[in-house]
């Protein structure tokens, strides 16, 4: 499998399952054709670590940004400045990751709404696109997305996406990308799997939100970007497509939608 070429868009490579033994995680992640790898800001109290991690591999690169879950805990859950001045490094490809989470409580949804709205007016403003994280929140996400876009368009990807079919076609309609995880790999996935087959090849991506959720044959280890593979191995039978010629798919999807790993790679 020499010729194939996978992006892991999205992992957490400074989350303590993984930052200990980068080396390790890496080689693995190029032994099993993951070339590059977007390691995603959820804290940024954290920001500086994984910047760091990016200037220490040339696989990986980074996003700015803040998870809904962390927006309470962040004294700069909606500083605008301070995540645009860190997207102009030449490694930040995107924002986020930011979104409504509604699993565990719903007692920071302000905090989490005014999270959001700032990070896709950074990614606005910059042209990078927005990682969004939506759990059990796909009305008022729905909402905020048509009203923002209106307020401007803004480049998006509805990440690790376990919602229901408005809100991937509401994505879908404002052009944005919808990254599938390995719970696309879940016998229990039934409805996403029914998305994944049915929308645009166009419009999919791949990630592992390493170390967490990882695929089937996989499934209940700790989550690596070489596992990307077996995810995008799934989805070429799910949508009965030749392996080769979906991950050359994907892999030109990555790029399109994660503009500056192109410009980093052709340099």
């Amino acid at each position: 499998m020499s010729n194939i070429r996978i992006i892991d868009t999205h992992c957490h490579l400074d989350f303590n399952e993984l930052k200990p033994r980068l080396d390790e995680v890496i080689k693995d992640a190029k032994i099993n054709n993951v070339t590059d790898m977007v390691t995603i800001s959820t804290n940024l109290s954290r920001i500086d670590t994984i910047k760091e991690i990016s200037e220490q591999y040339k696989e990986v690169f980074f996003t700015v940004g803040v998870h809904p879950n962390e927006a309470h805990k962040d004294k700069q859950y909606d500083d605008y400045y301070f995540m645009e001045n860190y997207s102009n490094h030449e490694k930040c490809v995107g924002i986020g990751e930011g979104g409504l989470d509604y699993f565990y409580n719903m007692d920071y949804k302000k905090l989490q709404k005014r999270s959001l709205e700032v990070q896709i007016n950074v990614a606005r403003s910059t042209n990078l696109p927005m990682i969004i994280h939506s759990r059990d929140a796909d009305n008022d996400m729905i909402e905020i997305l048509k009203s923002e876009y209106k307020n401007g368009p803004f480049r998006a990807i509805l990440h690790c996406f376990s919602s229901g079919e408005d809100l991937a076609y509401c994505g879908l309609d404002l052009d944005f990308f919808i990254s599938f995880s390995g719970i696309l790999t879940f016998s229990s996935a039934k409805n996403i799997q029914k998305i994944a087959k049915n929308i645009p090849l166009s419009k999919i991506l791949v990630e592992t939100d390493s170390p967490y959720l990882a695929p089937s044959p996989v499934r209940g280890t700790v989550n690596e970007p070489k596992n990307c593979l077996h995810t995008s191995q799934f989805l070429s039978k799910l949508r009965n497509v030749n392996f080769f010629d979906l991950s050359e798919t994907l892999y030109n999807n990555s790029l399109t939608i994660y503009n500056k790993i192109k410009l980093w790679n052709n340099k």
